[in-house]
C-alpha cells in the first residue's frame, strides 16, 4: 500500500468486527471487515483530504466535521482523480468536469457523473485511522432524528422506465462506455481544431446533424421491404443500397455525438449504435443475397434488419425526447422579465467574468477590454454545463464539460458539440449595479 500526500505511513492489515465501540463510518454494524492502517488520527484537519492506495485501488480519505470518510478516488464519469479536486464541506468536486460527490456516502450530488463512487469503511482506533481493504455497503445515507418521520417514496415505473433500468444495470455496457471514453476522448480532442467534429455535429446546420440523417435509412429500408412485398425486387434493392449509404453517414455523425454525452445517455447511445451496426451488417447481406439469386433470403434479411433498426430508433428517440441529447438546453429559461440587479459594477474587471443568479436564472457577465459589459445564459446550450466554471480567453468561454466554445459578447457558437447559440440578455448599469433582463420583443433563444 502506498500513500500520496503530506505524509507516509506503514501498512498493517488487521481483521476487525465493526460495532466494537471504536469510531466507525461507512459500514453497517456487525460486519467482518479487513482494514489497513493509513495514518494517525491527528494527521488530517477538518476539510483535508489525501489519496491512499489500497490493494491497487486509489482511495480518497477525507476528514469532515471531525469524522473520517473514505470513497473511491476515481470519478465515475471520465476517471479523473477526485483527490485532486476541491473539497467544500462534505462535497468533493472532480477537477476535470466538476462532478460532485458526497464524501460521506459516495453519492453523486451533481452532473455530469451519474453513478456513485465506492464507499470504504473507516475505523479510528487508539489514535490510528484504518480503512477497509475492499469497498463496503454504505451505512444509512442520511441520519434521521428520532422525532422526524420520513414518508416512503413511491415511483411510477412504466414499461419504458423498467426497460432503461435494465439497460443501466448492464455491467458490460458500462465497461464498454469507459473504453469508449478512454479511446474516443483523445481522438476527439485531436480532431476538434480541424473543424471535422463541428461538421459532424452539425454546427453549420444550426442543429444536430445525426437525427436528420438517421431518418433516411429507416425510411429507405422500410420502403425496400414494402417493394419486396409488392414484387418490385429491383426497386427494393436500389432503396436498400441507398439506405446502406445513408446509414454509414448517420453512423459517423452518431459516433461524434456519442462522445459528448455522459452516463446513462452514453450507455443507451452505445446500445443504440451496436443495434444499428447489426442492422447495417444484415442489410448489406440483403442485396448481396439478391444478386446471388436468393431473393427469399434477401427479403428475410431486409425484414430482420428493419426490425432491429426500429428497435434502435426507439432508443434514439429516448435519448432525444426523454433525455434531451443534442437539443437546446436554454430554450426554456426561467427568471423575471424586468430589470434585476446582479453584482456591483466595480466587482467586474476588464477581461473577466462573474456568475450571478437572477430570479432563478444563472447568467454569466463579461466585461470586455473596451469596458463593454455583456451577459449570456450560464448553462451551456449543449448539455447545461456551467460556463462560469470554464476557461475564458480573448472573449471566448469554453464549456468545462464538453469543450463547446461561445463568444461572450453575443453568445455565438465558435466550436461544438453545441449547435445552438447562448441566449444573450440586455445589460445596463444603474446606481453602480449591473442589471440584466431578457431581450424584449423576441424569443429568449
Amino acid at each position: 500500500m502506498g500513500l500520496t500526500g503530506r505524509f507516509a505511513v506503514r501498512c498493517e492489515r488487521v481483521m476487525s468486527m465493526t460495532g466494537t465501540g471504536d469510531a466507525v463510518s461507512g459500514v453497517a454494524d456487525s460486519e467482518t471487515v479487513e482494514y489497513v492502517e493509513v495514518c494517525a488520527e491527528d494527521d488530517l484537519k477538518d476539510g483535508d483530504k489525501v489519496a491512499v492506495e489500497i490493494d491497487g485501488q486509489r482511495v480518497l480519505l477525507a476528514r469532515v466535521d471531525g469524522s473520517y470518510y473514505a470513497i473511491g478516488a476515481v470519478c465515475t464519469h471520465e476517471r479523473a482523480f477526485l483527490d485532486e479536486g476541491a473539497v467544500v464541506e462534505n462535497v468533493v468536486y472532480c477537477p476535470l468536469h466538476y462532478s460532485a460527490f458526497d464524501l460521506r456516502t459516495g453519492c453523486v450530488l451533481g452532473p455530469p457523473a451519474d453513478q456513485a463512487t465506492p464507499t470504504f469503511g473507516v475505523k479510528v482506533s487508539d489514535g490510528t485511522v484504518l480503512v477497509s481493504v475492499a469497498p463496503v455497503e454504505a451505512a444509512a445515507r442520511e441520519e434521521t432524528p428520532d422525532d422526524v418521520h420520513v414518508e416512503p417514496v413511491e415511483r411510477s415505473r412504466t414499461l419504458h422506465a423498467r426497460l432503461f433500468d435494465r439497460i443501466d444495470a448492464m455491467a458490460w455496457l458500462q465497461r464498454l462506455s469507459q473504453g469508449l471514453t478512454a479511446v474516443g476522448g483523445p481522438v476527439r480532442t485531436k480532431l476538434a481544431p480541424t473543424g471535422l467534429i463541428d461538421l459532424l455535429h452539425g454546427r453549420w446546420l444550426g442543429h444536430a446533424l445525426h437525427p436528420a440523417l438517421s431518418d433516411l435509412p429507416i425510411g429507405l429500408w422500410a420502403g425496400s421491404v414494402l417493394l419486396y412485398l409488392l414484387g418490385l425486387s429491383t426497386a427494393a434493392v436500389v432503396l436498400s443500397i441507398a439506405g446502406i449509404a445513408t446509414a454509414l453517414a448517420a453512423m459517423v455523425t452518431g459516433i461524434a455525438d456519442l462522445l459528448v454525452v455522459d452516463g446513462h445517455d452514453r450507455r443507451v447511445g452505445l446500445l443504440h449504435g451496436l443495434l444499428m451496426t447489426v442492422a447495417l451488417v444484415i442489410q448489406i447481406g440483403s442485396p448481396v443475397a439478391y444478386f446471388l439469386g436468393a431473393v427469399v433470403v434477401a427479403v428475410i434479411l431486409a425484414v430482420a434488419s428493419l426490425a432491429i433498426t426500429v428497435s434502435a430508433a426507439y432508443l434514439g428517440g429516448h435519448l432525444v425526447l426523454a433525455r434531451g441529447a443534442m437539443v437546446d438546453h436554454t430554450v426554456w429559461p426561467a427568471g423575471p422579465r424586468e430589470w434585476r440587479p446582479t453584482v456591483k459594477a466595480s466587482e467586474l474587471s476588464e477581461g473577466s467574468t462573474v456568475a450571478a443568479e437572477v430570479g432563478g436564472r444563472n447568467v454569466l457577465l463579461y466585461r470586455a477590454e473596451d469596458g463593454r459589459i455583456s451577459a449570456i445564459e450560464d448553462a451551456c446550450s449543449h448539455a447545461s454545463g456551467p460556463l462560469s466554471l470554464g476557461k475564458v480567453c480573448e472573449g471566448v468561454v469554453t464549456c468545462p464539460w464538453h469543450d463547446s466554445q461561445f463568444r461572450l459578447r453575443d453568445g455565438a457558437v465558435l466550436r461544438g458539440p453545441a449547435t445552438f447559440p447562448q441566449p444573450v440578455l440586455e445589460v445596463r448599469v444603474s446606481d453602480g449595479w449591473i442589471e440584466v433582463r431578457p431581450l424584449t420583443g423576441q424569443p429568449d433563444s
